[in-house]
């Protein structure tokens, strides 16, 4: 029994916070992460100073050499030079940090380093003159001289210059033809966008500066060396060729596309170099591919994979097993989420994925990443980690086991006979029966079987009326939306259960409490079970079996003793709650980001279930307009997940009354037209999204 008075109900209270965001801030690591297989610290304690592109490589006596770029911006920061640090071998604690390059008053980026056949250390980055991009220099230095502390010994520092001659421009317009049209309307006096770039690649001196590089070259099967390079100006990449172990390079032609930068290089079995890319051109956004046959001189024209890529930057490497390994932002749109997936066909699929990194966007970033696989199979990564609190650069160490033990099971979607590799969602109307115009947009809704399933706050006053008509409409498909608080100013309501035994679920008003804290702070799991065994049968009263129950304002997962009574209640009447499946790593790596308890006990009591679960759970997002609404939903979609994902909303129709009720009034009725729009209906369609209901998982679930 919880102490009504609250003097023991900090812990329920911090589950409340935690499970009630749907995004999340991911906790600290100061000191390195460890399990059998798997390690992370940071490089450097987290500091003010920006970060970012590192670069790691195994020297011959098992040390890890990392460096990045550091100062007060990126390319318009005049005080940006090179640092580094030390990771000695057997030891858990990198070195301070020492200066590895600085060009005085002029900004210092993009470092890489490598190994040539003779065990050479290799440093190349890029001067950027006259603060842009495009007239940047690329610079290198050679050290034998690399293993004592502190930087490098240089034997050597030069400027590497490409010289791309006329043929330059020739492929770039030959790329673009065989690319094909972008699909676009271009105006009378609109520039295109390709002839640009063509005429571009005729100026000696715009084709002779700005490449840049930014992941490790390899060395080919016949020793050469091809060190990925890109531009900002033409916003394509090449290769830099080298047949002397980096003494002298040669340029090879462009890798053509619209958007695609920063190559990650592997070389097939067959021979063939194949190009991993960012996607810095056009929605949608997804990781770049290409090819070449000829050793990394000429390369097909680029398109986009299947992968998805939020304009960052993708590594790739092949390992000693013959699988290849791939470290990205796994989404169309933020940094926030950092996933390694395996493949074992060469990258004609990615069977294996496990996170590094997760959390709500606007809360961090984690990108750049760079790879290495030493010779005793551990992946070696490092990436920058941007934080509120603080920035640095991250390395985590693991087997590559570690991704395989990650997703192994298929998604809840699969397990009910949805096809593979598919996004299933269920699209749920919430707080039907709140009010007339709830009701009326319900009934829209699923008269035009544009959405089906629903869910009815069962204490309100227009709650009877949706029940009739939904007895009247079979096709619906209506649950109990659970309801605890009572959040409006003036449109409140009441508990169904008898007064004197739920005192813990009422205000001084004799209301609902407004928030789910007060919920918690003030009621206990008995009361909580009373009320929603009174909602339920209040349905069942009326006629109606409701096909499943959910939680109005996440109350019901405010505290792990309100879960489990939730849980419980759904398997007794045999109607499906909307459970979370926290099993699956990555799902649960975002929700125990930030104080989402997924602890041990939440993890049994969801474990345990025995109804379907869902992969995934949120909510239609927010916009200033009713467009900006359907933007941001696209987005929301696109960065799922495979699986089966229920997203809420609150259609509502608009009227004076409702505008009384909610200051959020205009995005329910955005969202009262929303699902019955052309656009979004053709957007399911075109990217073959599945709409399920209750109904149906149950139907499938009760077939296995």
């Amino acid at each position: 029994m919880i102490d009504r008075a609250g003097g023991n109900r900090v812990v329920e209270y911090r589950l409340v916070i935690g499970l009630l965001l749907v995004f999340f801030v991911a906790p600290f690591l100061s000191k390195a992460q460890k399990s059998t297989d798997f390690e992370a610290e940071y490089i450097f304690p987290l500091q003010e100073k920006h970060v970012h592109s590192s670069s790691v490589v195994e020297l011959p006596n098992g040390d890890l050499l990392a460096c990045w770029f550091e100062g007060s911006g990126e390319r318009t920061a005049n005080d940006v030079l090179i640092k580094g640090a030390r990771l000695k071998k057997g030891t858990a604690d990198w070195s301070n940090p020492f200066v590895m390059a600085d060009t005085p008053d002029n900004p210092d980026c993009n470092p890489v380093l490598f190994l040539d056949a003779q065990n050479r250390l290799h440093l190349t980055w890029i001067v950027v003159v006259a603060n842009r991009w495009e007239t940047s220099l690329l610079k290198t230095r050679i050290s034998t001289d690399y293993l004592n502390d502190g930087a490098p010994k240089w034997d050597l520092q030069d400027i590497i210059l490409l010289k791309p001659g006329n043929e330059f421009p020739e492929a770039l317009e030959k790329g673009f033809r065989e690319m094909g049209s972008r699909g676009l309307t271009w105006a009378e006096y609109a520039p295109q966008y390709e002839r640009m770039i063509v005429e571009a690649g005729k100026d000696p001196v715009k084709r002779e500066v700005g490449w840049m590089g930014r992941i490790q070259p390899i060395i080919l099967q016949n020793g050469r060396i091809l060190m990925p390079l890109y531009s900002d100006g033409y916003n394509v990449s090449l290769v830099a060729i080298s047949d002397d172990d980096g003494n002298t390079w040669k340029p090879s032609l462009p890798i053509v596309g619209r958007g695609n930068i920063q190559p990650a290089l592997i070389q097939k079995k067959d021979g063939t170099v194949v190009a991993y890319m960012r996607d810095n051109g056009d929605a949608p956004q997804r990781v770049v591919f290409s090819s070449s046959a000829d050793n990394g001189y000429t390369w097909t024209a680029s398109v986009k994979t299947d992968i998805p890529n939020p304009g960052a930057s993708v590594e790739a490497i092949a390992l000693e097993s013959g699988e290849w390994l791939m470290v990205n932002n796994d989404l169309h749109n933020g940094r926030h989420r950092l996933a390694v997936s395996l493949s074992d066909d060469e990258g004609a699929t990615w069977k294996w994925s496990r996170y590094l990194e997760y959390i709500p966007k606007g809360k961090g970033g984690f990108s750049y990443p760079t790879a290495i696989q030493p010779e005793n199979g551990q992946v070696h990564v490092t990436y920058s980690w941007h934080t509120p609190e603080g920035n640095s650069i991250k390395h985590v160490s693991f087997a590559p086991e570690w991704v395989k033990r990650g997703n192994t099971a298929a998604n809840n979607a699969e397990k009910l006979g949805f096809p593979k590799g598919k996004k299933v969602l269920l699209l749920h109307m919430d707080d039907l029966g709140m009010c007339r115009e709830a009701n009326e947009a319900g009934k829209y809704y699923i008269e035009n079987d544009y959405i089906l399933s629903g869910a009815v706050m069962m204490p309100c006053a227009n709650a009877n009326e949706f029940v009739e008509w939904a007895k009247k409409t079979p096709k619906g498909d209506i649950g109990v939306h659970l309801t605890l608080t009572s959040e409006w100013k003036n449109w409140r309501w009441a508990p169904l259960a008898d007064a004197e035994k739920v005192p813990g679920l009422m205000d001084s008003e004799g209301k609902m409490w407004r928030s789910v804290q007060e919920v918690v702070l003030n009621a206990s799991p008995e009361e909580v079970e009373l009320e929603v065994r009174a909602q339920i049968e209040k349905m069942l009263s009326l006629g109606y079996n409701p096909t499943h129950i959910d939680t109005h304002m996440g109350t019901l997962y405010g505290s792990p003793q309100f879960l489990k009574a939730f849980l419980k209640v759904a398997e007794e009447y045999k109607i499906p709650a909307n459970a979370i499946d926290l099993s699956n790593p990555k799902v649960a790596a975002f929700y125990s980001a930030a104080g989402y308890p997924v602890n041990e006990e939440v993890i049994s009591i969801l474990g345990n279930y025995t109804l379907p679960r869902l992969d995934n759970f949120g909510s239609v997002p927010k916009g200033k307009t009713y467009d900006e609404v359907k933007a941001n939903f696209f987005q929301l979609v696109n960065s799922l997940d495979n699986g089966l994902t229920e997203i809420i909303f609150h259609p509502s129709v608009e009227t004076e009354n409702m505008k009384t009720i909610t200051g959020s009034w205009q995005q329910r009725a955005w969202e009262a037209q929303m699902f019955a729009d052309e656009e979004v209906i053709r957007f399911f369609k075109d990217n073959g999204i599945i709409i399920t209901t209750w109904r149906e998982i149950m139907e499938r679930f009760n077939k296995k």
